[in-house]
C-alpha cells in the first residue's frame, strides 16, 4: 500500500542557503485579504442587483445602483437617514425608509448619490427633503447600538439582501401624525410602524 505521509526530510543534512530557504517558509505568516466587517456578514456586494417589480412600478426603479452607492461615505449618509429619521422602528420600517432613499438615487429627478439625496436643499430652514438635515439641531448620534443597527439595514437594502414590493418605487413617505399637502397628490402604497408611504403618478419624474 502506497503512504499519504510526506517523506521525512532531514533538514540538517540540506546544503545551507535551502535550509534557510525552507525554514524561512516554514515559519513566514499566512498572508489573509482585508475584510471589512459587511464582507463577514454580507459578502461581496451585489452591484448588480435589479429590484424586481410591481406592475405600477415606476421603470426607472428596475436599476442597479452605481457602484460609489457602496463607498464608505455614501454609506455613512445612508445610516444617518435611517438612524435620524427611523432609529425607533423596527427594521422593515427602517428598510422601507432606506428603500425609498435607494429609489430616489435610482430616479433621474433627484440627486445620483445617497449623501446627495438624504442632505438636498439642506440649507432651506425645515423644508428639506429630510427633516433631520435642515432642523437647526445638533446631529448628535448617542445610541451606538442604534446606529450600527443603522448601517447593517443600510447596507443589506443597497446589497439587495432586503427589497419591500409593498413600498416598491415609492419615493416619499411621511409620519403617521402629519398630512402634508403633497399627499393628496400622490399613491399611498403602504404604512409600515409610524410612516405612510407613497409613489409618485406619472413616472414619478415630476
Amino acid at each position: 500500500m502506497r503512504s499519504c505521509l510526506p517523506a521525512l526530510v532531514n533538514v540538517q543534512q540540506m546544503p545551507p542557503v535551502r535550509r534557510t530557504r525552507l525554514l524561512t517558509l516554514a515559519y513566514a505568516p499566512a498572508v489573509r485579504p482585508e475584510l471589512s466587517p459587511f464582507d463577514h456578514v454580507l459578502g461581496e456586494p451585489k452591484r448588480s442587483f435589479v429590484p424586481p417589480l410591481g406592475p405600477e412600478d415606476h421603470s426607472w426603479a428596475a436599476t442597479p445602483l452605481p457602484a460609489s452607492a457602496f463607498a464608505k461615505d455614501e454609506q455613512t449618509c445612508l445610516a444617518n437617514g435611517l438612524y435620524f429619521e427611523a432609529r425607533g422602528e423596527e427594521e422593515r420600517g427602517q428598510a422601507a425608509v432606506a428603500q425609498v432613499i435607494l429609489n430616489r438615487v435610482r430616479n433621474p429627478a433627484y440627486p445620483d448619490t445617497i449623501c446627495g439625496v438624504v442632505y438636498q436643499n439642506q440649507s432651506w430652514k425645515n423644508r428639506c427633503q429630510f427633516s433631520f438635515a435642515c432642523d437647526d439641531i445638533a446631529d448628535r448620534i448617542t445610541d451606538r447600538r442604534a446606529y450600527e443597527t443603522a448601517e447593517l439595514i443600510g447596507h443589506k437594502v443597497t446589497n439587495g439582501e432586503i427589497w419591500l414590493p409593498s413600498v416598491g418605487s415609492a419615493t416619499n413617505y411621511h409620519a403617521t401624525y402629519v398630512s402634508p399637502r403633497w399627499a393628496q397628490a400622490m399613491k399611498r402604497v403602504d404604512k409600515i410602524g409610524r410612516h405612510i408611504f407613497y409613489r409618485t403618478f406619472g413616472g414619478g419624474w415630476d
